[in-house]
């Protein structure tokens, strides 16, 4: 088999959030790279006659995205912790900024999210992208603030990306590479 080596892909990627589409704000830097999986829960028919599967169907998928956001703002943390930050940031007189940390509804937020990377093809002159999008994403583990000496703050984020049945054949979301 024969190597395409602009088919190897690098490079980091963008990541955006938001209510929707139109007020999706880039998150910034991220560490560690950016993770999109699909986790497909296979289920087995056995069969007497064959002592083995006679099929194998899938039960259930998780997708999810998983990365650790680079630069501590209050907005992140809020994406973080899964407040809505418009809601929950408040700015005082342009003196301090406040994210109030109360008790949250037992239905999380759920946020359009994008991803836009590096695609197939790019080189040091033409960069091409892949992005993926997402209508329902909800901020799904657990996450830290730690402070520490000689290490920088990040906030670990896993986005659970839930179907959405008003894109049929494209409940999950869509990954489109640029070809121009």
């Amino acid at each position: 088999m024969a190597v395409t080596f602009s088919n190897i892909i690098t490079g980091e990627g963008k990541i955006f959030l938001g209510a929707t589409a139109a007020s999706a704000t880039d998150l910034g830097g991220t560490m560690d790279g950016v993770e999109i999986a699909w986790e497909p829960s296979m289920v087995e028919i056995e069969i007497d006659q064959f002592g083995d599967a006679a099929r194998v169907i899938t039960e259930k998928v998780k997708v999810s995205l998983k990365t650790k956001l680079a630069e501590a703002t209050l907005e992140n943390l809020s994406y973080a912790w899964n407040y809505i930050a418009s809601q929950q940031l408040v700015t005082s007189a342009g003196v301090s900024k406040t994210l109030n940390v109360g008790i949250q509804s037992v239905y999380p937020a759920e946020n359009y999210l994008k991803v836009i990377g590096t695609a197939p093809n790019s080189s040091a002159t033409k960069t091409y992208t892949r992005t993926y999008e997402c209508w329902r994403a909800v901020q799904f583990a657990a996450s830290t603030h730690t402070l520490k000496r000689a290490d920088a703050i990040s906030f670990p984020v896993e986005f659970r990306i839930l179907p959405n049945s008003n894109y049929t054949g494209k409940e999950y979301g869509t990954i489109t590479d640029s070809l121009t």
